[in-house]
């Protein structure tokens, strides 16, 4: 069996393991993610291949940003504010010594999902990272849609305000406009904050063990930031669905370990549809995310498999 060097280049660690053409897992590991500079990073990337030298033909890369997978162009590094316009295929290969696919970290988990996962029998899907962020990936036609700019996908981005959007970027200097981002509702960050700002506590040391302390203890603010957060999740995922009418919506980050997470955004998206009897489009279904932490790997190696199309 082929075996490949798989990386998830992620803004606390890289993960890294030796797979199997079939998706197994022969040996994984971590360590941390150099923040301050590429050649650090690619010296962290040459110290994995080094580990595996000799037992790999080729490489795959999982990576924040807006990435060319066909030419291994990483036009920004999401959290590595050094690369942008930067080759990346060409310079993990380099270190490598083979050749080395490179996909955005949203698409490879959507396209782990879509390979044997949740959305593996689903034509037409989504999967929703709920992290610091929201991240995710679009499936249509069982392939990842990449967009005109390699930047489908990036659903923090997608607003819930629109009154006052662009004036929170051009005129209150005191803000960057991110509480008119789903990226401050549909994610872990954003359930904290819901939590913290009810409790009146500070977000520092908060974190999704606790808050989930919290809820099985049964305070009432945990229930509600949970009850807010689902909602808001359920409403972005209607406004998706209004463009692309999707079949499936995955859902995958830490929390989604929890199936109260799951659980509260399909109930609130019932509500929606219950309240909007006009609706024109169908109610997708909700499910968990099946490959969870591993789903980057698995992503980035079918890329290096089968491509991009």
């Amino acid at each position: 069996m082929r075996q490949y060097l798989v990386l998830d280049i992620g803004g606390t660690f890289i993960k890294y393991a030796l797979m199997g053409e079939d998706g197994s897992f022969l040996e994984s590991g971590k360590l941390p993610s150099p923040m301050d500079s590429l050649d650090s990073l690619l010296a962290a990337v040459a110290s994995v291949g080094e580990k595996f030298r000799g037992r790999y033909e080729k490489a795959a890369v999982s990576m924040p940003g807006r990435i060319d997978t066909r030419t291994g162009m990483a036009h920004t590094g999401g959290a590595f504010p050094f690369i942008r316009e930067t080759p990346a295929g060409q310079l993990f290969a380099g270190r490598l010594g083979c050749p080395v696919t490179v996909a955005n970290d949203g698409k490879c988990a959507a396209n782990a999902e879509a390979w044997t996962g949740a959305l593996a029998d689903t034509a037409d899907g989504a999967v929703l990272v709920l992290g610091t962020g929201t991240g995710g990936g679009i499936v249509l036609n069982h392939r990842i849609w990449m967009g005109h700019t390699f930047a489908a996908g990036e659903l923090s981005f997608l607003p819930v305000r629109f009154e006052g959007l662009c004036r929170a970027f051009m005129e209150d200097v005191r803000s960057d406009g991110s509480e008119w981002m789903w990226a401050q509702c549909a994610s872990a960050t954003g359930l904290l904050q819901l939590y913290a700002r009810r409790k009146g506590i500070p977000m520092e040391g908060l974190d999704g063990l606790k808050f989930f302390a919290a809820y099985d203890a049964g305070e009432p603010e945990a229930a509600e930031a949970l009850a807010v957060f689902g909602e808001m999740t359920a409403a972005g995922i209607y406004a998706i669905q209004s463009v692309l009418d999707l079949e499936r919506y995955a859902i995958g980050g830490g929390i989604s370990a929890r199936p109260e997470v799951t659980d509260i955004i399909r109930a609130k998206l019932d509500d929606i549809y219950g309240a909007i009897a006009f609706t024109a489009f169908g109610k997708p279904e909700i499910v968990r995310c099946q490959y969870g932490n591993d789903a980057n790997l698995i992503g980035a190696l079918r890329f290096a498999l089968h491509g991009v199309d």
